[in-house]
């Protein structure tokens, strides 16, 4: 009961406090206004994770916006790491330092920056992998109950024999 409960509350406030602004982002991304940026940094990120090591497309592209220069570093809302060294490396031959980009930026904030707007498959996944916890711990939330009506109407029947 209390790991259904578990599974119901901390899917749910991981869905409204860290998924929904990560999507909203993505989602609003596509909207944004777009300049010409230069990638000026290029390189294979790696690092170790749980023994393993992963691997992540590390950038900065400068762009304008109304006179004032940023630099920025993401790709798409969520960027990551993986454990594929070939597909990162096919993602950063696309990124050559000197290439320009269209730059999408927020138009409130134009330090934040993207070179994908939209979201990806794994942006529906960090939306709706939380929602499945909460589904699973409905779930076991019902087997619970069922499990202790099962055992109210046992005892219930034997106690009229």
């Amino acid at each position: 009961f209390i790991f259904a409960l578990v599974f119901i509350v901390g899917g749910w406030l991981f869905y409204k406090n860290i998924s929904e602004s990560i999507v909203e982002e993505a989602e609003s991304s596509k909207t944004w206004p777009s300049v010409e940026g230069v990638i000026s940094y290029s390189d294979l990120r790696t690092s170790i994770s749980d023994g393993d090591r992963m691997y992540a497309v590390d950038l900065e592209y400068k762009y304008s916006v109304h006179g004032a220069t940023y630099a920025g570093s993401r790709i798409s809302a969520l960027d990551g790491s993986s454990s594929n060294a070939s597909g990162v490396k096919k993602d950063l031959q696309e990124y050559p330092i000197g290439k320009k980009v269209m730059v999408y930026y927020d138009p409130e904030i134009p330090s934040i920056s993207l070179l994908k707007p939209g979201a990806n498959l794994f942006t529906y996944f960090v939306k709706y992998g939380p929602l499945l916890f909460c589904f699973i711990g409905l779930l076991m939330l019902f087997q619970a109950f069922k499990k202790i009506i099962i055992f109210a109407i046992a005892l219930f029947v034997g106690l009229k024999n």
